[in-house]
């Protein structure tokens, strides 16, 4: 198994076991790769995304009622696309690094939290 699908199978593993945010994968990747934290942010950005084109994961947002995960709307080709500009704009300085920020994301099998 390349590293690669390595650092997608921990990210997912993570997912599973509660909601995770960009924060969480850049920390995964850390673990496995040196590079300042853009580069790190950079790196789990695209690995995220894939990870949503594939079904993977799913993003979304906390919802209104108890243990409640409300999934964007939009296909996930749309949604890679965006999370990939989203990291784009932050790396170039354009929008600040927020937690939680633009989303959560839930293992795609349901079985997250």
């Amino acid at each position: 198994m390349s590293d690669e699908l390595q650092l997608m199978d921990d990210i997912v593993d993570e997912a599973q076991v509660d909601w995770i945010d960009l924060g969480h994968a850049v920390g995964i990747v850390s673990q496995a790769e040196e590079g300042d934290d853009l580069v790190l942010l950079r790196r789990a950005g695209r690995l995220v995304a894939r990870l949503v084109r594939e079904g993977r994961l799913v993003p979304g947002d906390v919802g209104t009622s108890p243990g409640a995960f409300d999934r964007w709307p939009s296909p996930p080709e749309e949604a890679a696309r965006f999370l990939e500009e989203y990291v784009e704009d932050v790396v170039a300085g354009v929008k600040p690094y927020e937690p939680w920020r633009p989303c959560l994301f839930a293992a795609a099998d349901g079985s997250s939290t």
